[in-house]
């Protein structure tokens, strides 16, 4: 699933836990960018927490609208990894 030829997308929540693989991963692809990538972290960490509140509020009410608010937040998630994708592309073409 996350391939970089393919580009990583977060799907369900089932696939938080392979985020924290990829931190790993960008961490030590990218060492001088440690912090930076610390900070992306927090950002999509935080995105993770409040989809898992809200999962909380659609399994005590059943409503619609919970699930909608969660797939925000996926989203939010999914557009901070493209986002980071493209300047690990950069990145990438940058140094040769």
């Amino acid at each position: 699933m996350f391939d970089l030829n393919i580009g990583m997308k977060v799907e369900s929540d089932q696939d938080f836990k392979k985020l924290q693989n990829q931190f790993s991963l960008w961490r030590t692809r990218f060492p001088m960018f440690r912090h930076d990538v610390q900070q992306i972290e927090r950002m999509i960490n935080m995105h993770i927490q409040e989809h898992s509140k809200i999962m909380v509020a659609h399994r005590q009410t059943h409503s619609r609208s919970h699930l909608e608010r969660a797939q925000k937040e996926i989203d939010s998630i999914n557009q901070i990894i493209a986002t980071v994708e493209k300047l690990e592309l950069m990145a990438m073409l940058s140094r040769g």
